[in-house]
């Protein structure tokens, strides 16, 4: 019994599978979380934007500009972060009659909530991020190649 793939299927029943290449995440060290001192710039610009390329597969650089913004805020993070601990969380108002929370934590909060949008924007954090092998198992190998399809 001789059967035709109406044209539409034919593109699916032909095209071969693409296997992804795997290479080892590059592991990223964040010091500057523990501590402020151990916070640069620069090395941490160039280590997102090849994350990005490794993990997604793309080109980084058309989203220079929301990195460069990332790490902005996550300078004046560490920045408030820096100051209280020097400083603390409650600081002295009006010549010292009144106390309240510390300028530098209401700052590095709306820091920390703007880095998170900015790294869920770039595909980040991990309920944002797109068509990245988590694990590189042979478990979740296979199991990336069965739910691949034939």
């Amino acid at each position: 019994m001789s059967y035709t793939l109406p044209p539409n299927l034919h593109m699916v029943h032909r095209t071969p599978k693409k296997l992804r290449e795997v290479a080892p995440p590059k592991v990223l060290n964040c010091d500057w979380l523990t501590s402020p001192e151990a916070w640069e710039k620069e090395k941490f610009s160039i280590n997102i934007v090849e994350f990005i390329e490794q993990t997604q597969g793309l080109n980084a650089y058309p989203d220079m500009v929301l990195i460069g913004v990332l790490t902005h805020q996550i300078d004046v993070y560490v920045e408030c972060a820096r100051q209280m601990a020097q400083k603390g969380l409650v600081a002295d108002y009006n010549n010292g009659v009144t106390t309240g929370s510390s300028l530098y934590f209401s700052m590095a909060d709306k820091a920390l909530n703007r880095i998170l949008q900015i790294m869920k924007e770039l595909g980040l954090t991990p309920g944002h991020r797109v068509g990245v092998v988590r694990s590189i198992t042979p478990e979740s190998l296979a199991m990336e190649a069965f739910l691949a399809g034939p």
